[in-house]
């Protein structure tokens, strides 16, 4: 079954080893963390540029980054082996009662830019996209395998509730629209079983 390639993904890899990438392989991934970047019209390009210049300053990081005119890859996931990244703290322990693993070591984490200076509909469509994408590489069920960051951490993080608030988008429609893009790129048709795979 083929995916519909909407959009090219540019690998702009982080420095490695350093703070915001270890190099280390990731464990069989088994979910995806929904994010967004909390700082407001910061596009994909100005994170990726931020983390490679901050390498050696702090252990956090994403996969991949997302604004209306780009899909970035800075750390390995789609474009290579996938390598684990920093995007939820360890000492939540969320992820591991949902999942069984840590979000750091098997799930991918996937950022939202949004704001004023970014059209926020182009960039919904390719966050969708790329989502879809990753459920469908990594054999993942996009009902039940995508989660909010503000889940993981509630103390802490809004995202990407917050993200898409600016665009007039909610954290449930976001899921619904996942599976809507999932279905289409697959040609699916709507006819998705419950675990993300072709009815039987």
């Amino acid at each position: 079954m083929p995916f519909n390639e909407k959009f090219t993904i540019t690998a702009r890899y982080l420095p490695k080893p350093s703070k915001r990438r270890s190099g280390l392989i990731a464990a069989p991934i088994r979910f995806l963390v929904a994010h967004d970047t909390g700082n407001r019209n910061s596009t994909a390009w100005d994170n990726v540029a931020w983390y490679t210049r901050s390498k050696d300053e702090e252990h956090a990081s994403a996969h991949i980054f997302v604004d209306d005119k780009q899909i970035i890859e800075c750390v390995p996931a789609l474009t290579g082996k996938p390598e684990k990244a920093w995007h939820v703290l360890y000492n939540v322990y969320k992820d591991n009662e949902l999942y069984g693993v840590n979000a750091n070591d098997a799930a991918i984490g996937i950022e939202y830019c949004f704001g004023d200076t970014i059209d926020a509909g182009l960039a919904y469509e390719k966050y969708l996209w790329v989502l879809a994408k990753c459920c469908f590489t990594f054999g993942l069920d996009p009902f039940l395998d995508i989660v909010g960051h503000f889940i993981l951490d509630p103390k802490r993080k809004t995202d990407p509730v917050t993200g898409l608030a600016h665009s007039r988008r909610t954290y449930e429609k976001l899921l619904t629209d996942i599976v809507a893009e999932y279905n289409d790129c697959t040609g699916n048709g709507g006819d998705v079983g419950s675990n993300g795979m072709p009815g039987q």
